[in-house]
């Protein structure tokens, strides 16, 4: 038996922000075009009733409204939200999101719930421990989801940034989104998770961190971006082609490859370093233009795009790769087959 994605919700904010509209907005202006380099050009913003919890309660209800399960059927929720903002801009540690989660959403008493963190992977972190729950026979089928209200980081860094390069510059391309969805197990060999694997290169943790402000009330992130380019990307090639002959991946088996949405530039260098490792080039997936750096749904952001797009259909390889703080690398080959996405089924 493998594990399948049964079904996909997403939510994203009705206002968008432009980065030239960030841009504006700065007292010190950047010595670089931020559109330019990163390849951003709009972002979601939460509005004020919105927050982390309520972004991931959204789409975990499309999730369900997509999915052949009710709530009821579910055996388990874990929410991997880097952000953990409820009623408003209160930080929540505990009680864990996902207690509140499987409430409102109308799971068993008796289902499992709990919280992860794992930076940018937190999804994919999510998909690594219910794929290993489902197959070890612990659960039938269980929810990942998380709403990321990351953009508070934006709004601190438009306070203090003051230097015309500055490590709170990455903080000005994310941007705030709910994704969920649901993983069960299936018999069919024409779908299913293929592999997931992860690596930590903990020599450059210090590189990327989230944390309180050093100057103001607000949250922050600061982040070497050119060391995390100049440390991390040489390494992927490497990386992909151990991890590909350790599970047996054959370059002909990826038809997609959905990178974390960090930069279009620092995308495209990674695959270009990667390219002669493949017969066939796969189609690099990139809707940060539309949407920035949504962190941990990222991932399911922009399988929900292609999906919606109808590139990515049933049948369809695809490679998650994550790229996160820690600096945490994993993989996720995935065959798409019959996914729920918003009350449609791809055929």
């Amino acid at each position: 038996m493998q594990t399948r994605f049964e079904s996909l919700g997403v939510y994203l904010p009705d206002q968008t922000v432009s980065t030239q509209d960030l841009v504006a907005r700065m007292a010190t202006k950047p010595v670089f075009n931020l559109e330019e380099l990163t390849g951003i050009r709009y972002r979601r913003w939460r509005d004020e009733s919105e927050d982390s919890y309520s972004l991931a309660l959204t789409a975990a209800r499309k999730c369900l409204t997509s999915s052949r399960y009710s709530a009821e059927d579910l055996d388990i929720i874990i929410c991997s939200s880097i952000t953990r903002f409820k009623d408003g801009m209160s930080f929540y540690l505990e009680p864990a999101l996902s207690k509140g989660l499987k409430g409102e959403l109308g799971l068993r008493p008796d289902a499992l719930n709990f919280d992860i963190t794992n930076a940018c992977a937190g999804m994919l972190t999510g998909l690594f421990i219910l794929n290993n729950m489902i197959k070890s026979g612990q659960v039938k089928t269980g929810m990942v989801v998380s709403g990321e209200c990351i953009t508070p980081i934006s709004e601190t860094a438009l306070k203090e940034i003051r230097e015309p390069v500055d490590k709170q510059f990455a903080s000005l391309t994310v941007g705030d989104s709910g994704a969920a969805y649901i993983l069960d197990g299936t018999m069919d060999d024409a779908e299913g998770i293929d592999m997931i694997d992860f690596m930590t290169m903990s020599e450059f943790a210090e590189l990327c961190f989230g944390m309180p402000s050093t100057e103001n009330s607000g949250v922050a992130m600061y982040t070497d971006a050119m060391a995390i380019h100049k440390e991390t990307i040489k390494r992927l090639p490497d990386i992909m082609v151990h991890m590909m002959k350790k599970h047996g991946i054959s370059p002909r088996d990826i038809d997609f490859i959905i990178p974390h949405q960090t930069s279009s530039r620092a995308i495209h260098t990674a695959m270009d370093l990667c390219s002669h490792h493949f017969e066939v080039s796969p189609e690099i997936c990139i809707s940060l233009d539309k949407f920035g750096n949504t962190s941990s749904t990222s991932h399911f952001v922009v399988l929900h795009d292609y999906i919606k797009q109808g590139k990515i259909k049933k049948g369809s390889n695809v490679l998650f790769i994550a790229l996160a703080s820690g600096i945490v690398v994993g993989f996720v080959l995935a065959r798409i087959g019959e996914i729920g996405i918003h009350e449609k089924l791809i055929q």
